[in-house]
């Protein structure tokens, strides 16, 4: 049986899916030993196969269990790394280790001074540079995606660009 799945979910794996669902469950519930787990993991095969673009799978129902057993190893390996960390700290003070893995008030209050500055030194660009900067760093737009909504060439995104990025290096310099 061949299936060809092309970015949305085939009649064919639907139907491969519902037919070796139960025996997924099995597998990854006698793997995992839990059957909430067992189903978010067959859950998670079956979007994992349905995502799957342009590639033809000679044998869905192998290819399916292929895909529990590897997320159940990660499951358990992600399962034994947390609990490794677990350990690492279960003869200490949970007060302790939270006093120890937190920021210094000093920290946080600096922090929250940089970011004011920052909002400071985004807000005194011209509104132009202004609208390049936020669409081009805090939203991660490309220069086409830029160009196209501004109507500015990408010489003209880059002039704009430059000159925020060094007023508000400027404006920030006490802070780095």
């Amino acid at each position: 049986m061949s299936l060809s799945v092309s970015g949305h979910i085939s009649a064919n794996l639907r139907r491969v899916f519902e037919k070796e669902h139960d025996a997924l469950l099995r597998l990854a519930g006698r793997k995992l030993g839990n059957s909430e787990e067992a189903k978010d993991i067959v859950q998670e095969a079956f979007v994992r196969v349905a995502t799957v673009r342009d590639q033809s799978i000679a044998d869905p129902p192998a290819f399916l269990r292929t895909i529990v057993i590897n997320l159940v190893r990660d499951h358990q390996r992600r399962r034994r790394t947390g609990d490794a960390e677990l350990d690492l700290h279960a003869g200490q003070d949970p007060v302790e280790w939270v006093r120890e893995h937190s920021p210094s008030v000093e920290h946080v209050i600096y922090q929250r001074q940089r970011l004011q500055a920052f909002e400071q030194a985004v807000k005194s660009l011209p509104a132009r540079s202004r609208e390049v900067f936020i669409l081009r760093k805090l939203h991660g737009n490309t220069h086409d995606q830029i160009a196209a909504r501004t109507g500015l060439s990408k010489a003209a995104i880059e002039k704009h660009l430059y000159r925020a990025m060094m007023a508000c290096r400027d404006l920030m310099k006490d802070y780095d």
